[in-house]
């Protein structure tokens, strides 16, 4: 049976058919059994081959992964362990076609770190796979390992420098997304609690509008983390400026609180309202009226007689500005306090009308007492 012949082409026999054009190789055909027995007898065969130039190149081996770590870990440095150089010989027409050579590590599931011995791949510009079956590859499988880290959501922090124009005040800053999700090893993520953004970043220096820009914060992470998606390194950030504008309010005195008043003194306001102007955002001020407006007189060295006393007033110091000192004139005596006084000047006038309506009450019975009486003796007469 053909089982039974061996047929064999010795490339150092190779010889070109110049009729054809071809290369071609003799073929000997011998007997594996009883071949004392048995002669071959045929025609010459040849094996026609197909030369060209011999192709050779190196590549560094790129490690790679594939599937998803498990939920709440993400990949850290995936490396090849080792040497990494390739060297790849073969035809020019297929050494020709690589592009890159890359070692693939699956990490689906993982939580902790992993290493694997791995067949390198070749591809082509297009990242179509190349056979290597004709070429000869310095490395049949090389080593990569895969680094697991935890992960840990933080805010972002921007802060300002500069002062903007006259005028002009900085409302806010909006930016998203306004926390990242970080890696690394748990050690290092229990210290890291927010990602903070050097106030030089945002200069508002004579700004008279908001401030937009771009702001990559991967520099400004703390040492030994990084992000999870490198998409989330650019921030887009806008500070918001606004033109201020000054509001006067009559702010009443019910509004104002006196403090550290001496025992046994008295202290009145010698007015209904008190005028105070406030300076803020445009925005702001629509949110402001007269009533939200506090403020607080320190009595401690008032002295008896009539002065004007200092009003501290009470805002949201980062939305508002009070533009001059506030003043209101204010009597001081022994005596009951303002409220206390008020209390008994009611109770007075109470009790004064309770005596008025009791005599009226008692005359009106007099008078039908004696209307009677006269009635009576009109009759016995």
């Amino acid at each position: 049976s053909n089982a039974d012949f061996s047929a064999t082409a010795d490339m150092e026999n190779i010889e070109y058919d110049e009729g054809s054009g071809i290369y071609r190789v003799p073929v000997t055909i011998t007997a594996k059994r009883y071949s004392n027995k048995v002669s071959v007898v045929s025609k010459q065969l040849y094996l026609e081959v197909a030369l060209e130039d011999r192709g050779t190149c190196q590549k560094a081996i790129t490690a790679a992964t594939k599937g998803t770590v498990m939920n709440g870990c993400a990949l850290g440095t995936v490396q090849i362990v080792g040497s990494n150089l390739l060297k790849v010989s073969g035809p020019a027409s297929i050494v020709s076609q690589i592009d890159t050579a890359v070692a693939t590590i699956n990490v689906d599931g993982m939580s902790t770190d992993v290493t694997d011995s791995v067949v390198p791949v070749l591809y082509d510009a297009d990242g179509n796979v190349i056979d290597t079956t004709k070429l000869t590859l310095s490395l049949s499988t090389v080593n990569i390992s895969a680094q697991i880290l935890n992960t840990k959501d933080v805010p972002i922090e921007f802060e300002t420098t500069g002062t903007v124009a006259k005028d002009h005040v900085v409302t806010g800053i909006e930016y998203a997304p306004q926390s990242v999700r970080i890696k690394g090893e748990t050690s290092v993520l229990n210290t890291v609690n927010k990602v903070t953004v050097p106030a030089e970043v945002l200069d508002v220096t004579d700004a008279t509008s908001d401030i937009k820009n771009t702001v990559d914060i991967s520099s400004y992470l703390p040492s030994g983390v990084s992000l999870v998606l490198a998409s989330d390194a650019k921030i887009e950030v806008t500070v918001k400026v606004e033109s201020m504008e000054k509001v006067s309010y009559e702010v009443p005195v019910e509004n104002i609180t006196i403090e550290n008043q001496a025992e046994n003194q008295n202290i009145k306001i010698l007015v209904d309202t008190v005028s105070v102007e406030i300076a803020g955002s445009q925005s702001a001020m629509k949110k402001l009226s007269a009533g939200d407006i506090k403020g607080t007189i320190d009595a401690s060295g008032i002295t008896n007689g009539e002065h004007n006393a200092i009003v501290t007033i009470q805002v949201d110091d980062s939305l508002y500005q009070v533009t001059s000192t506030i003043t209101v004139p204010v009597s001081a005596g022994d005596g009951t306090s303002q409220d206390e006084e008020e209390i008994e000047t009611s109770t007075t006038k109470s009790t004064e009308s309770t005596d008025a309506q009791t005599t009226t009450s008692t005359e009106k019975s007099s008078g039908t007492k004696k209307a009677d009486t006269t009635d009576k003796n009109s009759k016995n007469n």
